[in-house]
C-alpha cells in the first residue's frame, strides 16, 4: 500500500456481470458483434445471413468457471439472441443440433487461444469439442478457428476504453 497513491481496476471485457441471464449491456453487445463479425469473415462469408443460408453455425467456447460469474456465458447467449444471431451459440453441442445447422465453426471465447482452444476445443482426443461434434454424426463439417479475442481489433479497443475509464477515475 505504501508503494501506490491509488489503484483503479478497469471493468471486465463484458462489463458488469449481473445476477441472471437477462443482464446484457453495451459491452456484451460490442463483444458479440465484434467476435461474430470476425468469425464470419474468417470463415469466408460476407454476412452472418449468408453463413446461415449455407447451414453454418458459429459456436464460441468459453473457458468456464465454477464462480458465479459463469452467468456471463448465458448472458452472452441472451445478447446473441437479442441481436437476432440465430446461428451463433455460446458453447453447446445440443443447441446447434436442435437448431438444424449442418456445418459448425468453433472459435474460442477467450482472450488468448492457448491450451484450451488447441486441445479442449480443436484437439483430436475424443473429449474435445471438435471430436464430440464430429462423433455426433449430425454435421457435414466441423472447422476450428484458433484465434483469441485479443486478436480482434474491436476487442482491443474495448480494453483500451475500459483502461482509459479506470485511469480517468483516478484523476477525478
Amino acid at each position: 500500500r505504501d508503494k501506490f497513491e491509488s489503484v483503479a481496476i478497469a471493468e471486465p471485457l463484458l462489463g458488469e456481470v449481473g445476477s441472471d441471464a437477462t443482464v446484457i449491456n453495451a459491452d456484451k453487445e460490442a463483444v458479440a458483434k465484434a467476435i461474430t463479425a470476425e468469425a464470419v469473415k474468417t470463415a469466408g462469408f460476407d454476412s452472418l445471413d449468408t453463413a446461415a443460408e449455407d447451414g453454418t453455425a458459429f459456436v464460441f467456447m468459453g473457458h468456464g468457471t465454477s464462480h458465479t460469474a459463469k452467468v456471463s456465458y448465458t448472458q452472452m447467449q441472451s445478447q446473441m439472441n437479442a441481436l437476432g444471431y440465430k446461428n451463433v451459440f455460446i458453447g453447446t453441442v445440443e443447441a446447434v443440433k436442435a437448431a438444424g445447422y449442418t456445418k459448425v465453426v468453433l472459435r474460442p471465447l477467450m482472450v488468448v487461444a492457448g491450451d484450451h482452444a488447441n486441445n479442449d476445443m480443436a484437439g483430436d482426443d475424443e473429449d474435445s469439442w471438435k471430436s464430440q461434434f464430429e462423433a455426433s454424426g449430425e454435421f457435414d463439417s466441423v472447422d476450428c478457428q484458433i484465434a483469441g479475442l485479443g486478436e480482434v481489433a474491436d476487442i482491443q479497443q474495448l480494453y483500451v476504453a475500459h483502461t482509459k475509464a479506470a485511469v480517468d477515475s483516478l484523476n477525478g
